[in-house]
């Protein structure tokens, strides 16, 4: 077989293409610190990639999940806190008031304090989020919850909803409580349930006409242990969720190290084998040029 100058120019700039192109894919991989640019290039190991991105995805999203729950509940408690602390404080104006020794005068400035106070946990319980919800609606967070209807009675405007958020594909933990349980349903002394705002209302209303009684110190007791039952069971979600938290931290850096293995370059294979595969272009042009110059009139 004849093997023509042109052929041998054809396979000379085949290689030299081919070297070319190696050359050109080992710098994208030394360039991106990917071993695989293309699914085509392993299928198998592109699937693996796209599973692993897919829960990172997912992971990182219940992170988000569980870091907006656990700044809701930490809002919550710091305000169930605050409502605990006013109420300890119309508690211990109520132990003043009930003294025998006060005037009417006294009792009206002692019920002036209290109002104030009733202003204060009324503002805390229509405390809005950062998203600009308010926290104790349930699932209504454009609607005030609590407003006074007059003559010392206070309405709740939201619904009995309990926000959930996933925090993992298997664990979902309340965000949020209803301002009805919360505030609307306390035990008191007569029996039943009754609100905060008009346990404290009433008592103002008490002190004015000059007679309190004496009952509201166990109701104001029970306001002041449901809110601390409330704050345990806050408190018991943010354990659930800093736990979870660390969970799904660790799930991530498994996951991240898997998808290291399978995506990542090995800087070092890829710098020898650019350097090979340079020296090996280098050649190719060298032999091809040598070809070009290939005519029996050099020898002639």
């Amino acid at each position: 077989m004849r093997v023509s100058t042109s052929m041998m120019q054809q396979v000379a700039v085949s290689g030299i293409l081919k070297r070319q192109a190696d050359l050109s894919h080992t710098q994208q991989q030394l360039a991106s610190g990917r071993r695989i640019l293309t699914p085509s290039q392993d299928p198998a190991g592109s699937t693996q990639i796209l599973r692993f991105e897919q829960e990172l995805g997912i992971t990182a999203q219940h992170q988000r999940n569980a870091d907006r729950a656990l700044s809701r509940l930490e809002m919550e408690e710091g305000i169930l806190s605050g409502v605990g602390n006013a109420l300890q404080r119309v508690r211990e104006q109520a132990v003043q008031g009930l003294n025998d020794s006060n005037s009417p005068s006294d009792r009206t400035a002692i019920a002036a304090e209290v109002r104030q106070r009733l202003d204060e946990v009324l503002n805390l319980a229509n405390t809005k989020d950062g998203s600009g919800e308010y926290l104790f609606a349930g699932f209504k967070g454009d609607t005030k919850p609590f407003v006074s209807s007059g003559l010392g009675t206070y309405v709740y405007q939201g619904d009995q909803g309990q926000r959930e958020i996933q925090i993992s594909p298997t664990r979902k933990v309340p965000s949020s409580d209803s301002g009805d349980a919360l505030f609307m349903k306390v035990p008191y002394s007569g029996g039943g349930q009754q609100d905060i705002f008009k346990t404290i209302s009433d008592f103002a209303t008490a002190l004015e006409s000059n007679s309190p009684d004496g009952n509201v110190l166990t109701d104001l007791d029970a306001a002041i242990g449901s809110m601390l039952d409330a704050r345990a069971i806050i408190g018991s979600r943010i354990n659930t969720i800093d736990a979870q938290r660390g969970i799904n931290e660790q799930y991530s850096v498994q996951l991240n190290a898997e998808l290291s293995k399978i995506q990542d370059l090995d800087y070092a294979e890829a710098v020898g084998r650019m350097n090979i595969e340079l020296t090996g272009l280098q050649a190719s042009q060298a032999s091809f040029e040598r070809i070009q110059n290939l005519s029996l009139f050099n020898y002639m």
